[in-house]
């Protein structure tokens, strides 16, 4: 089991964090324990896209630790990304949006 690795960077005027599971497998406790490091730089103006292999559980602990931000959306790599929570008239649950390119 192993903790994930976080990496944020701004794409498109989102906030882009990609992470990974070294090993794949991770417990709910290192998940949250790597969370909680990057959960400050979660919230506010700018909306997020989760990108990464993850339990569902994972994925909860980081929208709930994203809000409140505009929207919230996690990457689907057949579609581009989907968004799953929003407070912003721009996008609704459900669309389907361009997967960002993280700015150079």
């Amino acid at each position: 089991m192993a903790k994930p690795t976080f990496e944020i960077v701004q794409a498109d005027g989102v906030r882009l964090v990609k992470f990974e599971i070294p090993g794949g497998v991770t417990t709910p406790e290192e998940f949250a324990a790597a969370v909680d490091e990057i959960a400050p730089q979660l919230p506010g103006g700018t909306p997020v896209l989760f990108d990464g292999r993850g339990p569902v559980w994972g994925f909860g602990m980081l929208l709930h630790a994203a809000h409140p931000t505009p929207w919230a959306a996690t990457a689907d790599p057949r579609l581009g990304a989907v968004v799953v929570a929003t407070h912003s008239p721009a996008h609704k649950v459900g669309d389907v949006i361009a997967h960002p390119a993280p700015a150079a």
